[in-house]
């Protein structure tokens, strides 16, 4: 059955339907698996949301547009600067990032007052700007704020500019292919034929779907110009917000991804007429065609071929070098959708690549029928892949490189498999054949890196002891050179041990393990501390190596222990015999008690006394000025009450119309007292009558 259940998936068995692995002789036709559809409960999804492919995908690349996200200040953050698509007017896209930045307040009172002040704040700081784009996002959605009213505000407020509303909030469909369509859609209804672009060369073209990904624009560009064709608009990369909206003058629709952008490429032919070619530009095979496929719809098929000449002598050996270095390499593609078919054949045709298993975030089932029928038998394409999939995926296949985006990167990183950028490149661009050379390069240095080399190198096990025993060895042979310059017959012993590198922390023993010190040294006698075989020797003694603590009222015979050792024979040729025996606790003794504690251990007394002594400060404190702390006190609350009905009283001010109920509700209060009470006689003693009881009952505590 071609249709493949993972074991990770064994609890969430619906997504069999996703995953598809290719066998020879199948009709692949019946064999799609399930695209655009809603992501199953428990799968951890790597889709981006609709807002995020309207604003980040399309939106955000055009380099003269204000981009306002009408929404919580996240929702801006999250979808700048996130993508590297640069411009030729110093990258003013990327440097700035605009928010309404809602809080709680407005999500419940409502956020449209917050946009207006927003809007017309950008368009202030930025005069030299006159076009916009303001998204809802799904805090604003929720609420119901409607942004289109407010936008005409602004245009008619401020007269010189135009705005485009974008209303396409996250939970908006099941993925951000919902994003590409809302902003298609809605830029052809509201935008298009507003404005009349300049002609300047009698073939003129739309470049549909490419959005200047480290510089792939500039490379269409410099095609399109050696071939005499003008660019009326790109749709986004490097394009400006009038050009867009002049794109129903250009003669042909060159459509590169499909999926985020043939919705308007299809829209312009049905209103304008405007046929519509697509085009892989990803690879030298591909770029050729691509050439070929515009010059012959303009008939300039001779100026196309004058480029791809000068482009294969340019850059056709230097790929042949990745060739020869790539081919076999087993490569998985785990992008959004298009570049799944974009890439499959340029790896295997240009490089000799193997494409082993490809993952769509958003493609659709027609994105799939594209890729299966391009890839090779034994390939598994999976639909929304989740990272227990991806894992059990590389097990299986073992790539040699994974072509995905930055978050998946780090997954497969930690694996130690290279990986590179294909969201957003590594050193691009990658667009036609000096961009295929640039891939190829990204490839060859990911797959042969020594870094990852070293990072695939498992130096656990057997590996891992062979270094800590020669890290040991080393450390022994330095101890025991140590103990070779010791004076054993010196009159000042312990200066001797004191100047030897020994731990000089204190000993901890345990209250019923007396220290038997005399019988340790005694094993020292015959050490001879000449051998040339000392570890062995001392890797099996029994060192003592927890701290010890000699009681206070046993005093250390430091001198008398030493004296033992004058009789060692360090000419012995068998010196760590006596050490293999030897449990002598290498780490220094606690001084007696008449000798002065360190620095540290005096500081470490005082903090500790201070630290008992302080509930008796705190407590003498608290007696001795109980009326200043109980008025300071006082004083606090006072502050923070006071500040709690200053708040309070702000939000009700910002509740539309209560000023003016309340005006009402006092007028109202004001008529019916002076009515009841103050036109007649008599209401006014009734009224003295009830003052004169309500004196007596509060004042002097009488009943009537």
């Amino acid at each position: 059955m071609p249709m493949k259940l993972f074991k990770c998936d064994e609890t969430i068995p619906e997504r069999e339907k996703h995953i598809y692995i290719k066998e020879k002789g199948e009709d692949t036709t019946q064999f799609l698996p399930s695209a655009h559809v809603e992501t199953i409960p428990g799968s951890l999804s790597e889709r981006g949301c609709s807002y995020c492919g309207a604003k980040l995908v399309i939106g955000g690349v055009l380099k003269d547009t204000i981009q306002l996200i009408h929404g919580p200040v996240g929702c801006a953050y999250d979808t700048w600067h996130t993508k590297r698509y640069p411009s030729d007017n110093g990258n003013f896209q990327l440097k700035y990032v605009w928010s309404s930045d809602m809080k709680e307040q407005h999500v419940v009172f409502g956020g449209e007052k917050l946009l207006k002040k927003a809007m017309l704040e950008a368009f202030a700081e930025f005069p030299d700007i006159k076009r916009m784009m303001v998204y809802t996002t799904c805090s604003t959605a929720l609420i119901g704020d409607d942004i289109k009213p407010v936008v005409k505000e602004v245009e008619k407020e401020l007269g010189d500019v135009d705005i485009f509303t974008v209303e396409c909030p996250g939970f908006a469909g099941v993925s951000q292919s919902k994003g590409h369509h809302v902003f298609n859609m809605g830029w052809m209804t509201d935008k298009v034929g507003t404005f009349e672009p300049e002609i300047t060369s009698p073939y003129t073209i739309n470049v549909i779907g490419d959005y200047n990904i480290q510089g792939d624009t500039f490379v269409m560009e410099k095609y399109m110009e050696k071939m005499g064709i003008q660019i009326i608009a790109h749709f986004t990369g490097n394009g400006t917000y009038d050009s867009l909206r002049g794109m129903h003058r250009a003669q042909l629709n060159v459509t590169n991804c499909a999926r985020s952008a043939g919705y308007i490429a299809n829209e312009l032919k049905k209103k304008y007429g405007i046929p519509r070619i697509d085009v892989d530009t990803w690879g030298f095979d591909y770029a050729k065609e691509g050439l070929r496929k515009i010059g012959a719809f303009f008939g300039i098929e001779d100026r196309a071929e004058a480029v791809i000449a000068e482009e294969v002598a340019k850059y056709e050996s230097k790929l042949a070098w990745y060739k020869e270095r790539l081919a076999g390499k087993k490569v998985c593609i785990w992008t959004g959708g298009p570049r799944l078919w974009h890439w499959t054949k340029a790896l295997e045709d240009d490089l000799g690549m193997h494409v082993v298993a490809m993952s769509s975030k958003f493609g659709h089932q027609e994105d799939f029928e594209k890729v299966i029928a391009r890839g090779e038998e034994g390939t598994i394409y999976i639909d929304d892949g989740n990272e227990l999939e991806f894992f059990e995926v590389l097990e299986m296949v073992q790539p040699d490189l994974v072509l995905t985006g930055p978050r998946v990167g780090a997954l497969v990183k930690k694996l130690h498999l290279p990986y590179v950028n294909g969201h957003g490149y590594h050193n691009g661009p990658y667009m036609g054949f000096e961009g295929a050379v640039n891939m190829a390069r990204d490839m060859y240095n990911a797959i042969y890196s020594p870094l990852m080399k070293l990072a695939k190198l498992d130096i656990r096990g057997e590996q891992m002891k062979t270094v800590i025993t020669e890290e040991k060895r080393k450390l022994i042979e330095s101890e025991v050179q140590q103990l070779k310059s010791v004076d054993i017959t010196s009159t000042e012993p312990i200066a001797a041990l004191e100047s030897s590198k020994f731990d000089t922390q204190p000993l901890l023993l345990p209250a019923d393990k007396p220290l038997h010190r005399e019988s340790e040294v005694q094993q020292l006698k015959s050490v001879d501390i000449t051998s040339t075989e000392p570890i062995a020797a001392l890797e099996s003694s029994k060192f003592d190596t927890q701290p010890l603590l000699l009681p206070a009222d046993k005093p250390l015979h430091r001198e008398s222990e030493v004296q033992q050792l004058k009789s060692v024979d360090i000419t012995s040729t068998e010196p760590i015999a006596v050490l293999e025996s030897s449990t002598f606790d290498t780490q220094a003794l606690l001084l007696p008690a008449n000798q002065p504690l360190p620095q540290w251990q005096q500081i470490g007394s005082n903090l500790f006394a201070f630290l008992e002594q302080l509930p008796k400060y705190l407590g003498r404190f608290s007696t001795e000025y109980q009326l200043p702390i109980i008025c300071f006190a006082t004083i606090i609350a006072a502050t923070i009450a006071v500040k709690l009905v200053l708040a309070v009283l702000d939000v009700l001010n910002e509740i539309p119309q209560l000023n003016l109920v309340f005006e009402l509700t006092g007028i109202g209060y004001i008529s019916w007292f002076v009515f009841r009470y103050l036109l007649k006689a008599s209401t006014r003693q009734e009224l003295a009558a009830q003052i004169s009881f309500i004196q007596k009952e509060i004042v002097e505590g009488q009943d009537s």
